[in-house]
């Protein structure tokens, strides 16, 4: 093994460790033996184990950065095809990186403060996309009445939980799965048709408000005809 097929190799080992024990579990003598090579070769590529975990979280960490930046551009789409390529985008993230992430998850109490700030940084952003995308969605009447952080953090936890049960071998790919949690989001979220405001104004919204009320009098209050029958 050369140069970054090398480097690769002892990421991926390092992550598999990492997971399994733990950043303080795990030693640089336990990475060069699950190798086959010496300590000297390991060092040669990272001085530390530091090293090795910020090279492991750095770059999901940039990709979320990224998708975070990409937000601009969805604040004047529609908010179901916003949410779709959101989330669809976030989840092939995480398929595409279960190690990192999970070694992300898992060690963050091993990370500089700088990492962490910058962990927290990006989650922070991931959620005010997902959110933001929500509560407009709520606002023009395409989706439903919902609480924007807790629909967010329902899609976001969907999407992160590939990281743990996704199998490239499994009867689906990475792109069919993404869009499958995607197409569940729009559908947990959107609103009938019918009950969609014609108009996003006041005027529109007391007249959905009216056939709320005509529907629920006609649960709560028994029909004259029907009670009458029954009476006789």
């Amino acid at each position: 093994m050369k140069g970054e097929v090398l480097r690769g190799a002892i990421l991926d080992a390092a992550a598999k460790l990492f997971i399994e024990r733990g950043t303080g579990g795990t030693s640089m003598q336990d990475i060069a033996e699950s190798l086959g090579l010496s300590r000297t070769a390991v060092y040669y590529y990272f001085k530390n184990k530091d090293a090795i975990l910020r090279a492991l979280t750095e770059e999901i960490l940039t990709s979320a950065r990224e998708l975070a930046n990409a937000a601009v551009s969805r604040q004047d789409r529609d908010p179901a095809e916003a949410l779709r390529e959101l989330v669809t985008d976030y989840a092939n993230l995480i398929l595409s990186r279960p190690a990192e992430f999970r070694v992300a998850d898992r060690n963050e109490s091993d990370l500089t403060q700088r990492q962490r700030a910058s962990m927290h940084t990006a989650r922070r952003s991931v959620l005010a996309d997902f959110s933001g995308i929500i509560e407009r969605g709520i606002q023009l009447g395409h989706f439903r009445m919902a609480d924007p952080h807790v629909a967010a953090f329902g899609l976001i936890g969907m999407c992160n939980w590939t990281a743990w049960w996704f199998k490239p071998s499994g009867r689906l790919g990475q792109q069919e799965v993404a869009e499958a949690i995607a197409d569940m989001a729009i559908h947990a979220l959107r609103r009938d048709e019918s009950r969609r405001a014609r108009v996003p104004d006041v005027k529109e919204s007391l007249r959905l408000l009216r056939e709320d009320l005509a529907y629920l009098e006609k649960l709560v209050v028994p029909d004259e005809d029907a009670s009458a029958g029954q009476r006789k």
